[in-house]
């Protein structure tokens, strides 16, 4: 029966590599004053027109049936924040 070696105990046969040497470049900026100063133009604001919302007001017969489906659970769902509330 062969026995197995553990990994630590094999000797590594890789080279042992040197520590790396870093080299910075140094730059120098130099510095550069600032003379001339551009107004800043005031900004001009202007007023749009609002235009009025137009209440439409239709009677029951003229609603659509999309409407008349969305109308009910619309009330429903006012009616069940109401009751969660305890407002009603």
């Amino acid at each position: 029966m062969a026995t197995r070696r553990r990994t630590s105990a094999v000797k590594s046969t890789t080279a042992k590599k040197s520590p790396r040497t870093v080299v910075t470049k140094k730059s120098t900026v130099t510095t550069q004053s600032v003379n001339k100063v551009t107004p800043i133009e005031a900004v001009k604001v202007t007023e749009t027109p609002v235009k009025e919302e137009k209440k439409v007001k239709r009677s029951l017969t003229e609603l659509d049936g999309l409407e008349l489906i969305l109308l009910p659970l619309l009330y429903l769902e006012k009616f069940t924040q109401l009751l969660l509330k305890n407002q009603f």
